[in-house]
């Protein structure tokens, strides 16, 4: 019994001894295993510090980048709030100016406007208030007033009135100068004359104005100033019935002013027009002085009965005026 107990022993501590091994190599294993584990886990461990660390980096740069973004936008909304506060702070000063030019405007042209309206009632009061002529003064600063800034109603006012003083007073003169003219009153008729021709009168008084002023001025030596007068009442009425005497006259002032060739014309033409005429003595008379002056010899005294520049007869006032005396003769 011992003999076959000990190879049951043997056999037994075998297998423990074997189980022993096996149980060693797999402790052996599993260390290995736990091993290559805790190595595993470690690298995990790491590499999830890596990615943890990396994951704070991106978080990091995120944060970053979405904080400079917002810093980016809100600048850019800041600048575009600025520019459009700018562009409506400047058009808004362009408005506050152009507002204040306008007020400025219409504050002197309000300004210009009261003053144009004190100086039209200023004017008007001297066109009624004043005594006879002088309200001719009212005339004048009329004509100085600037009427743009009148109303309507006020510059048709202020026209008629002045229409209604010149016709007034130029009617006046004008009576005054033929009374003057019937005196033989040269220096009365030119100023009252002119005065009237000054009114601005209508065409037909105008070219009356025109006889009696020439004649005057005829009268007066003053031959420039007759020329012009004289030439405007003979081209002017062609059917009046002192239109030869006024020829006759204006062609000795055409021959003082050394006009010969005009003088010559001018006494032919009374010839010719006016054939039935009292001074065809006269103006043949004249057309031998202008042809002697013009040929160069001394001019002599016309003969008698036939003066240059005298008429045979006083002229009677124009027919467009009431029956006058007598025009004296011209001068030479």
């Amino acid at each position: 019994m011992a003999a076959e107990t000990k190879p049951e022993q043997n056999k037994e501590l075998s297998e423990i001894r074997k189980e022993v091994i096996e149980a060693r190599n797999l402790v052996i294993k599993t260390d290995s295993l736990l091993k290559n584990l805790h190595a595993e886990v470690k690298a995990i461990g790491k590499r999830h510090e890596d990615l943890q660390k990396r994951q704070w980096i991106s978080s990091g740069v995120a944060y970053a980048i979405f904080a400079a973004l917002c810093v980016a936008g809100a600048v850019v909304v800041s600048s575009a709030k600025s520019s459009s506060a700018t562009a409506e702070r400047e058009r808004l000063e362009k408005t506050v100016a152009e507002l204040t030019t306008q007020l400025d405007k219409q504050r002197t042209e309000q300004a210009a406007t009261q003053t144009a309206q004190r100086a039209a009632t200023e004017v008007f009061r001297l066109m009624t208030t004043l005594p006879g002529d002088e309200r001719l003064k009212g005339v004048d600063e009329l004509v100085k007033l600037d009427t743009s800034k009148l109303t309507q109603l006020e510059r048709q006012a202020l026209t008629d009135k002045a229409a209604q003083l010149r016709r007034e007073i130029g009617d006046s003169a004008f009576e005054r100068g033929k009374t003057a003219f019937r005196r033989n009153d040269m220096k009365a008729t030119i100023e009252e004359m002119a005065r009237f021709v000054a009114m601005n009168p209508p065409a037909e008084q105008l070219l009356d104005a025109s006889f009696f002023l020439g004649v005057a001025y005829n009268m007066e030596k003053k031959h420039e100033q007759a020329v012009p007068l004289l030439t405007r009442f003979v081209e002017g009425d062609k059917r009046a019935k002192n239109r030869d005497y006024a020829m006759l006259l204006l062609a000795q002032s055409l021959q003082e002013t050394n006009q010969m060739e005009k003088a010559l014309q001018m006494a032919n033409d009374g010839v010719i027009q006016h054939p039935a005429s009292e001074f065809i003595p006269q103006f043949r008379g004249r057309i031998a002085t202008v042809r002697r002056a013009m040929s160069g010899g001394a001019a002599a005294a016309p003969a008698p009965g036939a003066p240059a520049a005298q008429p045979a007869a006083q002229p009677a006032v124009p027919a467009a005026q009431p029956a006058a005396a007598p025009a004296p003769a011209p001068a030479q």
